[in-house]
């Protein structure tokens, strides 16, 4: 058993939710792009059509909803060489928080509290027509990919 596997087993009975964060990459006409996707699970095709984007940003403070990310960041990266995740889903109610590998890659919210953990979690993708995504987390925390999603 892995050990990213074993630590989500016995993480698993504290938490009531979860949710997984893909990495996505797109390629249409001319252009391309890289967002993130937070999904409950593995997601449908319906799903991945349909999820709520989350850019990549260098600025997620404020009003600024998106991801910031440092390290290990690019689309066929494995995310233990993410060092620095900060994820600002929504403002009201405001899902703002960091996950640092150098914590444990715990959830800290902007007042300092934990929300929860996040653990490197590869190994799962999708492809619907132009989307492509790898999963990069899953993080163990009460809130849901539906609250994110909002």
């Amino acid at each position: 058993m892995k050990i990213s596997s074993f630590m989500l087993s016995a993480l698993l009975p504290l938490c009531s939710a979860n949710f997984d964060l893909y990495h996505e990459y797109f390629a249409m006409g001319d252009g391309e792009g890289i967002v993130w996707k937070a999904f409950q699970n593995h997601p449908s095709r319906n799903e991945v059509l349909n999820a709520a984007v989350f850019p990549v940003d260098t600025d997620v403070s404020g009003r600024e909803t998106g991801i910031r990310c440092v390290g290990w960041c690019n689309h066929g990266d494995r995310p233990g060489g993410i060092e620095v995740l900060e994820m600002h889903f929504r403002n009201n109610p405001l899902y703002h928080w960091t996950i640092y590998k150098n914590r444990n890659y715990e959830m800290i919210g902007l007042d300092g509290k934990v929300y929860g953990r996040c653990i490197p979690f590869p190994d799962a993708y999708y492809e619907e027509f132009i989307y492509y995504g790898r999963r990069k987390f899953r993080c163990l925390t009460r809130f849901t990919a539906a609250d994110l999603n909002g």
